[in-house]
């Protein structure tokens, strides 16, 4: 569980909303089912900074701007542009499109855009009191929306609030999140739940300890141009951790989440040296490299011989045991089966762990398998907010004799550690590098900045040594350096690093960057020195958008399916994945790219792939306006795509035979039934690449239409991955530079 540091340290204001919102959707609501589960034992890991801000709004001092302009009696002009812009930021298929008052709400803003329309003044006060009610009210969890009776008559109200209505839906969010912490403690208290820790502002630590430990990841990583190495400063972090920890749940932390899962031999060695740390976990590609071998799966992506994988490991002489999750377990629950039906979802994760069980189970030595992902993030995508699923997979683990839960700690209690690497390599759980936090111009621009103040602040504490005697004086300086080190430490945190990177892309404004240098600011103004003026400017990301629409018509084209695109599609649109769904990024995507381009008579498609391309079975699916019959997109027989993706497709181009040579065009009949159509014009497939072009016509396109594409991975039956992976895109065939798709929803906040 982690949200970014949102808390400004001189002010106290707060920037953004999400842990607030998180905490009426995902974090209460899990502690709920687990408590309904005694028998199924879960570790939470908490990150400190994140207990912080709940109980700053559990008390009553934390505000944000959503929630300060939710609480105003005379909404501005200026107010009602910022709820255009944000009180839509959640999953509109999911939380938006069932509840009809917040459906026709949503309808407006489109008719109306979210930016400059005079016309909104034109809107009556029903509007912005509806729409800050549904807002706040959408993001608690559906459960509790039913369960408690004052949500639950604002809900069969549905529409012309008054203010009590926002003060009824924001007095329970308050509660709420003065309730998170102390249900977390009661499952530790009564054995279920270990609850683990992370280094208090979430930094990525092996780069605190060195920036170098980058190119130990990825030897060809650009560093920044100054040097960063402060392994006191990921002491802190740690020893603020633990003691915080124990200060809120009234036990030692016996674990660590690293943040990221990044670790390294010299953040190991900081975590040795305190001895009450029993264990912490990381990605299963780390422990790979270290082993120097792979983990060989077949094709459903069963582990062939799971024997390594499934034990913690002591590394060198150090006493903290390591786990390493499965990362495909890990990932099909983030990321996977919010396409698949709930129960047909927990059976298939059962299964799988089964699958390992039998291939072990003569085994003498204890096996062990971790699951580990973000708590907050994935919950959005699954209907009812993941509650059957979960209730499902907690029942079926519950009742399966072969299969037993247990927390790290609880491993550690009856059983030796096995495993013994020589050495922890450098990596984290996204692609095990560092390449999310470190390596492209703005990321390392924002680490020079971060070296700067930092020795700054060194410099300083040097030239203002603490007086022998205390007094005033002393106090003062103590004072001021520890407002400092404060804002340091809160700069140190990963989340500003990670908005950076360019597979990490927001439209428009960044408000993690002005939040980094507002931090790093509160450095300088601490010890008394005028802020640089480079602080003012934001830093640039200097990174290419996830999406682009079609920028013209393609020369004339040789299609190739290499690896790397030619020269000729740059005129064409395209998509890729959202590999950070608001802020997660999963260890390994199959698709990279989605190109759609248009010549004077055919419409051209490449879809890249990372792994081979022979490695799924790969469908695309063209639709347009007007374009008819059509068809659902159904990955199996059991449960249907997301809606905003999978709805309405004229046309399917399969890959066909397990070498993916064969390339077959299919027309849309009606009742999710295809059959064969006139023969593709041209199609190359490459191994991680695959080009064709149709006719405009064969397809009953014209060039000033719309079209909309969706790429399907399959195994088993069964859509493991889509691109586009999150929301609708929509492409116009005739040029439209820098048009943004009108069927793609905004996206929340990190974690969002």
């Amino acid at each position: 569980m982690h949200q970014p540091y949102y808390k400004d340290t001189e002010s106290g204001r707060y920037c953004l909303p999400w842990v607030r919102l998180h905490a009426v959707k995902d974090y209460l609501h899990l502690a709920e089912i687990m408590a309904d589960f005694p028998d199924i034992h879960q570790t939470l890991n908490v990150v400190p900074s994140l207990v912080e801000q709940l109980q700053d709004y559990g008390t009553g001092r934390a505000v944000d701007p959503a929630l300060a302009v939710s609480q105003k009696e005379k909404l501005s002009p200026a107010d009602k542009q910022y709820l255009l812009e944000n009180f839509f930021s959640i999953n509109w298929d999911r939380f938006v499109w069932p509840i009809p008052r917040y459906a026709q709400l949503t309808r407006v803003r489109e008719a109306l855009g979210s930016k400059g329309n005079p016309a909104t003044e034109l809107l009556s006060d029903a509007f912005w009191r509806d729409l800050i009610v549904w807002f706040n009210l959408a993001w608690v969890d559906p459960t509790a929306r039913a369960r408690e009776p004052r949500l639950r008559a604002l809900v069969e109200k549905g529409h012309d609030f008054d203010r009590s209505a926002v003060a009824t839906v924001l007095a329970y969010h308050r509660e709420t999140c003065a309730k998170v912490i102390p249900a977390y403690r009661r499952l530790a208290d009564r054995g279920q739940v270990e609850l683990s820790t992370t280094a208090y502002y979430h930094p990525i630590l092996p780069l605190l300890v060195e920036t170098a430990s980058a190119q130990e990841a990825r030897p060809e990583a650009e560093l920044p141009r100054l040097k960063f190495a402060f392994p006191e400063d990921a002491r802190a972090q740690l020893a603020q951790a633990l003691a915080y920890h124990e200060q809120a749940f009234g036990t030692t932390a016996r674990g660590i989440w690293p943040a990221e899962g990044a670790v390294s031999q010299g953040m190991l060695d900081v975590v040795a040296q305190f001895p009450n740390v029993r264990w912490l976990a990381t990605d299963e590609h780390i422990l790979a490299r270290a082993l120097g071998t792979g983990f060989d799966r077949d094709g459903f992506g069963h582990l062939n011989n799971p024997r390594a994988l499934c034990l913690p490991y002591r590394v060198g002489s150090l006493s903290p045991a390591v786990f390493f999750r499965d990362q495909t377990l890990s990932d099909r629950i983030g990321f996977v089966y919010h396409h698949m039906d709930s129960i047909q979802a927990a059976d298939d994760l059962v299964l799988r762990l089964l699958n390992i069980w039998q291939k072990v189970s003569t085994d003498e030595r204890p096996r062990v398998v971790s699951i580990v992902l973000d708590g907050e993030n994935c919950w959005e995508y699954y209907p009812n907010n993941g509650e059957e699923f979960l209730r499902a997979l907690f029942d079926r683990l519950r009742r399966e004799p072969r299969l037993k839960t247990v927390t790290p700690s609880e491993f550690l209690d009856r059983f030796d550690v096995a495993g013994r690497l020589p050495r922890l390599p450098t990596g984290s759980w996204i692609d095990s590098n560092l390449d999310t936090w470190i390596g492209e111009p703005g990321q390392n621009r924002a680490w020079d900045y971060l070296a700067l103040a930092r020795s700054r602040l060194a410099d300083w504490e040097r030239g203002n040594p603490l007086p022998e005697h205390p007094g005033f004086e002393s106090r003062t300086i103590q004072a001021r350096r520890d407002r400092a080190r404060h804002a340091m430490l809160v700069a140190e945190g990963s989340d500003w690093f990670w908005w950076y990177y360019s597979r990490n892309h927001l439209d428009g404004v960044n408000p993690f960057d002005a939040a980094f240098r507002q931090h790093l600011a509160n450095v300088y103004r601490a010890i008394g020195e005028r802020v640089p003026a480079w602080l003012d400017r934001p830093i640039d990301q200097q990174s290419l958008p996830r999406w682009k629409d079609v920028g013209g018509p393609m020369p004339s084209l040789a299609l190739s399916g290499d690896r790397q695109a030619a020269a000729g599609w740059v005129d064409a649109g395209y998509v890729e994945p959202d590999t950070s769904a608001g802020a997660m990024q999963r260890g390994a995507t199959f698709f990279r790219r989605l190109y759609v381009g248009i010549d004077q008579k055919s419409l051209y498609l490449r879809v890249e792939t990372v792994a081979g391309i022979d490695q799924h079975d790969l469908s695309i699916f063209v639709g347009a306006p007007g374009l008819s019959p059509r068809n659902d997109v159904v990955p199996n027989e059991i449960g249907a795509t997301d809606t905003a993706l999978g709805a309405g497709f004229a046309w399917k181009i399969d890959l066909v035979s397990p070498a993916g040579q064969v390339v077959t065009l299919s027309r849309a009949i009606g009742d999710e039934t295809w059959e064969r159509a006139d023969a593709i014009d041209d199609a190359i497939v490459g191994d991680a690449a695959i080009e064709l072009k149709v006719g405009l016509a064969t397809l009953g396109l014209d060039r000033e239409r719309e079209v909309r594409v969706l790429a399907t991975a399959m195994r088993e039956g069964q859509i493991v991955e889509t691109l586009p992976s999150r929301r609708r895109t929509t492409f116009q065939l005739s040029p439209a530079p820098d048009l943004r798709s009108p069927e793609a929803p905004p996206e929340g906040g990190r974690r969002a």
